[in-house]
């Protein structure tokens, strides 16, 4: 993890002459192992294993903290909670209703990069089926018909989101729960370029360790552009544009008119602006002036309001509630699982105390 002896000691509660008796060969009693598979944020059977342990699946950080000590604490509960939800999945025997990924050609990879990104975004679109406001639909999608892991973390330095993809559990995505809403949409559409071509880019044969952690300049360029025609599909966003372009005498739009349909397609005003590059082929110096007027603007209306995303998925969280209901996880289980204390665990026993088999059920007849 990183941590210094005194670290480990503050974080453990050991006094650092126990831990470094346990660093040359003491043996912890149970309790204290208890401790360090919390702090270290592993299962206790990975202390006991012999062996080779399984490779650990590598995260791609978009913005990774440059102290590995923020990154490292992050990266450990991210792996963790991945691996919480696929052993729900295996307790639970459910698996999502599509195979992923959900597109059977790869990205391409001839041609100008950008192109090749926004054409690909719109394939994906609709086969995914997002509608016109991708952003609305886009999370629910990939979680409940693909079983990509999407959760929220306080990231405190840098860092809005980390990918990975693991043949164990499968896609996942880490969002920072700090950013605004439109943010997260961004975010999560960039991090779907990632997983997409995780076996191009990421896993490509020749590509060392440590570059994997860090996508290329012209990856995450590309990365961009997919999120940002996926979020942005050109044809309802032109006919909304049009439509009040159509209204106005000299035929343009204003930056407040503009915000007002960011919000509405769940993106920032200045991923919109970006976005007409290439509908309305204005120059990028072009933009990059309406760029640097949009600080006034806030000053004339108010922020936008963004709410605070859960922790967990909603599936993870029904998971985690039918396995305590059915016996597959103790209560001390499911309170770590779900990230509560033991007490606060205890009340969802005695909330679901009528829900037995003779609980009383809602007829429902066929019209």
């Amino acid at each position: 993890m990183g941590y210094t002896l005194q670290e480990a000691a503050r974080l453990t509660g050991f006094c650092k002459s126990s831990i470094s008796n346990f660093e040359n060969g003491a043996e912890p009693r149970f309790s204290q192992l208890v401790r360090f598979a919390e702090v270290y944020r592993r299962r206790i059977e990975w202390f006991l294993e012999e062996g080779k342990r399984p490779d650990e699946p590598v995260l791609l950080w978009r913005d990774k903290p440059e102290t590995e000590s923020c990154a490292r604490p992050v990266e450990m509960e991210f792996r963790q909670i991945c691996e919480q939800y696929h052993r729900l999945e295996c307790l639970m025997k459910a698996s999502s209703r599509q195979s992923w990924p959900p597109v059977a050609d790869r990205f391409p990879a001839e041609g100008n990069p950008f192109y090749r990104a926004r054409t690909y975004a719109e394939k994906v679109g609709c086969l995914l089926q997002l509608g016109e406001r991708p952003s609305q639909s886009l999370r629910q999608v990939l979680e409940e018909d693909y079983g990509v892991k999407i959760f929220h973390l306080e990231l405190n330095e840098q860092g809005s989101a980390i990918s990975t993809y693991s043949p164990r559990f499968g896609p996942a995505v880490l969002l920072n729960a700090k950013s605004k809403a439109w943010r997260r949409n961004f975010d999560l559409a960039h991090e779907l370029f990632h997983l997409l071509t995780w076996e191009q880019y990421v896993m490509a044969p020749g590509v060392d360790e440590g570059t994997r952690r860090f996508p290329s300049a012209l990856e995450e360029q590309m990365a961009n552009a997919f999120a940002s025609v996926l979020l942005l599909p050109a044809s309802p966003l032109k006919r909304r544009i049009d439509a009040v372009r159509g209204n106005s005498m000299a035929g343009g739009v204003s930056l407040d008119v503009l915000d007002e349909i960011a919000r509405e397609f769940g993106v920032s005003l200045e991923a919109l602006l970006w976005r007409l590059v290439s509908l309305y082929d204005i120059p990028p110096d072009k933009i990059q002036e309406y760029i640097a007027r949009i600080p006034s603007l806030r000053v004339i209306r108010p922020p936008r309001q963004s709410d605070k995303p859960d922790k967990f998925p909603e599936r993870y969280w029904s998971l985690a509630l039918a396995a305590l209901r059915e016996g597959r996880l103790s209560l001390a289980q499911f309170a770590k699982y779900v990230d509560i204390s033991y007490h606060e665990a205890q009340l969802y026993l005695r909330e679901d105390e009528g829900f037995t088999d003779e609980a009383e059920t809602i007829p429902l007849s066929a019209s």
